[in-house]
C-alpha cells in the first residue's frame, strides 16, 4: 500500500505496517455495522436504495435491517417505506439553503431512487444513462439547477442555472454557496 510521503517522491510498505490489525468480524457484525452506517449517513433511505448502494443481496439487506431494526423508524410515504436511522430522526427546521455539489456527490448517487431530492422529469440534467452526473445545485433540499466555474483565466467565476422555471433561489444564498466553493477549492480556511 502506499507508504509516507517523502517529499515529492511515492513510497511503499507493507499493509501490516499501515493499518492496525482489526478484530475480525462474524458476517452478522459486518452486516449490522454496514447498515449503521449507512442508515446513519443517508436517512431516509428505503431498502431498496441500501440494496442499490451495498451491493447486498435481498436476502442480505433485509438480514441487516433486522439487525439494526431498534435503531430505524419506519415511515410509509406513498407506496415506499423509508427507514430512518434514530439519530437523524430529529425535526430540523432549516433556514433557505442553497449547496454546490459537485459530480458524483453522495445526495444523488447513494439512491436507487432519486425522485425525493429531484423530479424525474430533471434526471437527464443531473445526470446521464451512461453513469455521468453533473454538478448541481442543491437548494432546500432539492436539485434545482446545474453550475460550472466559469472559464475565466485567472478570475474564479461561477456560472449557474436553473432547470425548475420559475424558481426563485435566494442570491444572497447563492452567493455565500460559490464563497464557500472558492475558498474550498483554493485550499484556503479562512
Amino acid at each position: 500500500c502506499n507508504g509516507v510521503d517523502k517529499g515529492s517522491k511515492r513510497t511503499y510498505a507493507l499493509l501490516d505496517e499501515r493499518v492496525p490489525p482489526m478484530k475480525e468480524l462474524h458476517k452478522e457484525e459486518a452486516l449490522a455495522k454496514l447498515a449503521i452506517k449507512y442508515f446513519r449517513s443517508h436517512s431516509p433511505a428505503s431498502l431498496q436504495d441500501f440494496i442499490w448502494w451495498s451491493g447486498l443481496s435481498i436476502t442480505e439487506a433485509k438480514q441487516a435491517v433486522r439487525l439494526i431494526d431498534s435503531e430505524l423508524i419506519t415511515e410509509r410515504m406513498g407506496e415506499t417505506d423509508w427507514l430512518i436511522h434514530n439519530s437523524c430522526a430529529r425535526n430540523v427546521r432549516a433556514k433557505q439553503v442553497v449547496h454546490l455539489l459537485p459530480s458524483y456527490d453522495e445526495y444523488l448517487i447513494s439512491y436507487k431512487d432519486r425522485s425525493m431530492a429531484l423530479a424525474p422529469e430533471y434526471y437527464r440534467k443531473a445526470f446521464n444513462t451512461f453513469g455521468i452526473f453533473y454538478p448541481v445545485i442543491l437548494y432546500n433540499g432539492k436539485i434545482v439547477g446545474n453550475w460550472n466555474k466559469s472559464a475565466k483565466k485567472k478570475q474564479f467565476g461561477i456560472e449557474s442555472s436553473f432547470f425548475i422555471p420559475g424558481i426563485e433561489v435566494d442570491e444572497g444564498e447563492l452567493d455565500k454557496a460559490k464563497e464557500r466553493f472558492r475558498v474550498f477549492s483554493s485550499g484556503r480556511n479562512d
